[in-house]
């Protein structure tokens, strides 16, 4: 076995800031305060007012327990619960309607299976729909870490339970101790991971520093959300990854206010050569509870991930399981763009244009063509759930796409302004261009063809997410291929219209380089300037040299310079024919649904899925507190009666011809059109 590896964190430098340092974090903050970032007085009174009522409740609650069975008077009066939080709640960087991710802690004799769930009186969920002011409950038994998900006087809550092997919760516990962990079940280890990740984080930024912390990670978080790349479930980034990286830029410059972290972010993490690790905290690798944790060394599945980010409490995991060739790719592509536009903040030494840096992306301009996810239900409970499970399944159609193009997932859903309010509909896009794949044994067999046929990613997906065992009829997923010129109006944002791709990406999409996802070629100036910023940032943070060798399989592409990579019979195209021949050309999508690739018949192909998809349960996400606990959001959402919706037959579903309505009438066409 390998020897243990350690990540030791040493500081790049501990200056004291400087005038305009603080001056740009005063400008920060104020930027942000304007984009509506915080929240007024009067709602974090009513957040605090609301933990109050919901930590009565649970003492009330295990006593109630206790006396249902019949426990000894003395032992029930003694009988404690706490509620701890975690999340963007607990780190402070919470923003206005933002919900609350709790977790309650109970004694080993409440159970979460017969009294945290459960419609009898002395049930907390039976108690919660009681509560004057509790709203839209829903109780998620069978999710990955089962939570309680309600509103509370318009706040929105997200409560789990851990069951400890203590007698009696004392009121000084503390969560971060491993004791805590002590032989309790799996599920109470993972939602007790969320406070222990959140406090760990917390921990390591320091007292002095997080304050600006705080107002940095806010800035991420919003400029991650308006880039395109805050989510998780989609293969980006969610809160706990983006908290962890800040996080670490503190510990790189520890006498940081929030302008320089924010713009020393980007500069480190564009020049990181991933997949080495980001850990804020030394994996304990003895490993003296036996739990299973991210060690490369041991597990394969944990030799794949692309962008590790550790999570600093024990058992340590990778929280960014979801990235994949395509995500990472589009974040450094990112990450490049704000290294540009801080090394402008940095030179010009005035006041910065935070505005700038903050821009929507343009995605609906980026591309000429786009596959539209239409999420249909009927009913709003089915909606929840259904539109729940489709997002978090995202991921896999991505993965099958980027085998054959380059895709970027836009993480934002949109319903149409038209829709009505009993309309359960809802889109999801995604962005497609051209990808000069290089002869491999998966994509050889596509190497002959002039065009991208999109049946078997799609239908695969869609095979996918129909054998959900929670599906009802009137749930439905329909996809179809549009071109940028036929998307609806109502996707553009205010200020943007609807024209012809920009000449950047009508570049890329005709680019004959081994990855048309790539940069643009640079000098070679601009070569050796940036080789120099990748090693004085290797060197700064202990980062072995990238291997910036070209490919084998890449040398002499300059000379054949194909019409289109992927058809590699025709002879070179004249230059004035190169730019239309190498267009992304998409096959029709309309007429009956094919098989997925290979024999299987249709329920084994909806079976090895679903095996699939549990065998990525541990890192999955499910909402927004799943990006704190890695919880799997294929969710069996149960109503207000307690009872599982009834699916229908599988068999059924599965088998049924899709006709061109449903997925979309296209023909085959290039770019241009």
């Amino acid at each position: 076995m390998p020897p243990v590896k350690e990540y030791k964190i040493e500081s790049i430098s501990e200056a004291a800031p400087t005038s305009l340092d603080i001056k740009q974090t005063v400008e920060l903050k104020t930027f942000l305060q304007d984009q509506g970032l915080y929240e007024s007085t009067d709602e974090s009174s009513l957040r605090e007012e609301v933990l109050g009522t919901l930590d009565k409740l649970v003492k009330d609650w295990v006593k109630k327990v206790g006396r249902a069975a019949e426990l000894a008077d003395t032992f029930v009066a003694d009988s404690n619960a706490k509620i701890f939080t975690f999340g963007s709640y607990r780190l402070g960087v919470h923003g206005p309607g933002a919900d609350i991710d709790t977790l309650c802690v109970g004694p080993r004799h409440v159970s979460r299976e017969t009294d945290f769930f459960g419609l009898e009186p002395h049930c907390l969920q039976s108690m919660l729909m009681e509560l004057p002011g509790v709203t839209q409950l829903q109780a998620v038994k069978d999710s990955y870490v089962p939570v309680i998900k309600f509103q509370l006087h318009g706040i929105s809550i997200d409560l789990l339970y851990a069951q400890l092997q203590l007698p009696i919760v004392p009121d000084d516990l503390d969560v971060r101790a491993q004791s805590t962990l002590r032989n309790c079940d799996e599920q109470s280890v993972r939602a007790l991971n969320g406070c222990r990740v959140t406090d760990t984080i917390l921990a390591e930024v320091g007292a002095d520093q997080i304050p600006d912390f705080r107002i940095a990670l806010k800035a991420m978080k919003l400029w991650a959300e308006r880039r395109g790349v805050y989510s998780n479930v989609t293969g980006f980034l969610g809160g706990v990854n983006w908290a962890i990286l800040v996080a670490y830029i503190c510990r790189l410059y520890p006498k940081g206010v929030a302008s320089t972290i924010m713009l020393r972010f980007f500069k480190i993490y564009c020049n990181w050569r991933w997949p080495t690790p980001i850990v804020l905290q030394q994996i304990d690798h003895n490993n003296p509870m036996g739990m299973k944790q991210w060690d490369p060394r041991l597990d394969y599945r944990d030799q794949s991930h692309l962008m590790p980010i550790i999570t600093p409490a024990y058992p340590c995991m990778n929280s960014s399981y979801n990235v994949s060739d395509s995500t990472l790719r589009i974040m450094m592509d990112e990450f490049t763009r704000g290294v540009n536009i801080c090394d402008e903040f940095l030179s010009c030494g005035s006041q910065v244009s935070w505005s700038r840096l903050f821009q929507e992306d343009s995605f609906f301009q980026h591309f000429k063509n786009y596959l539209q996810i239409e999420v249909v239900a009927a009913n709003e409970q089915q909606f929840r759930a259904w539109e729940g499970w489709v997002h978090s399944r995202l991921r896999q159609l991505v993965r099958r796409l980027e085998v054959s193009v380059g895709v970027r997932p836009w993480p934002k859903p949109l319903k149409s302004p038209d829709a009505g309010p009993h309309s359960y509909r809802t889109l999801y896009y995604m962005g497609l261009k051209k990808r000069s794949t290089q002869m491999t044994a998966n994509t050889l067999s596509r190497a002959t063809n002039a065009s991208v046929n999109l049946n078997g990613p799609v239908n695969e997906f869609r095979h996918l997410v129909m054998s959900w065992d929670d599906w009802q009829e009137g749930m439905d997923v329909v996809v179809r291929h549009l071109k940028q010129k036929d998307l609806p109006a109502f996707v553009f944002p205010e200020g943007q219209q609807q024209s012809a791709p920009t000449a950047s990406a009508a570049a890329s999409e005709a680019s004959s380089a081994p990855d048309a996802l790539e940069q643009t070629a640079e000098t070679p100036a601009e070569g050796q300037k940036r080789k120099r910023a990748e090693d004085q940032a290797a060197v700064a943070v202990g980062i072995k040299k990238p291997n910036t060798t070209p490919p084998p399989e890449a040398s002499g592409a300059a000379d054949n310079q194909p019409g289109d990579p992927m058809d590699c019979n025709e002879q070179p195209a004249r230059p004035s024919q190169r730019a239309s021949q190498s267009e992304l050309q998409v096959e029709s999508l309309d007429g009956p649904a094919q098989e997925p690739s290979g024999s299987r018949t249709t329920s084994e192909t909806g079976q090895a899925d679903r095996q699939a998809a549990e065998a990525e349960a541990d890192m999955a996400e499910a909402g927004d507190v799943g990006e704190w606990l890695g919880m799997d959001s294929s969710q069996k959402v149960v109503a207000a009666n307690g009872h599982a919706p009834v699916g229908a037959i599988q068999q059924h579903r599965l088998s049924r011809q899709s006709s061109p309505n449903e997925l979309g009438k296209v023909q085959e066409l290039s770019l241009d059109g």
